[in-house]
């Protein structure tokens, strides 16, 4: 995922900000980033963003703000079912593997 995919014309420059921050977390190879908890927050600080600037916008911007970000939402859905599913399969192996060795033992 790049920047691109998150921003679009009508992206006010603090979600710009959010979203640059997502982008860096996801592109830190695994033993740099501090977790998933480091996600979910950046997640939810976008969320809380977006909700706000609906609330406050007038209905015609807050449609057509919300129309584009319905698409970035989807994307970024996908991807955290992606880094979920990832994970369980981390998971599942480091089992498996632990498993194995008490096997040997």
């Amino acid at each position: 995922m790049n920047l691109d995919e998150l921003n679009h014309e009508l992206t006010p420059d603090a979600l710009s900000v959010i979203n640059s921050q997502i982008i860096q977390f996801l592109q830190q190879p695994d033993e740099e980033s501090s977790g998933f908890e480091s996600f979910y927050q950046l997640i939810s600080q976008r969320d809380e963003f977006v909700q706000r600037f609906l609330k406050d916008a007038a209905p015609a911007d807050a449609r057509a703000f919300a129309e584009k970000e319905l698409v970035v939402n989807d994307k970024l859905t996908a991807l955290a079912q992606d880094l979920l599913k990832s994970a369980k399969d981390d998971a599942s192996r480091f089992i498996r593997s632990q498993a194995a060795i008490k096997k040997y033992k």
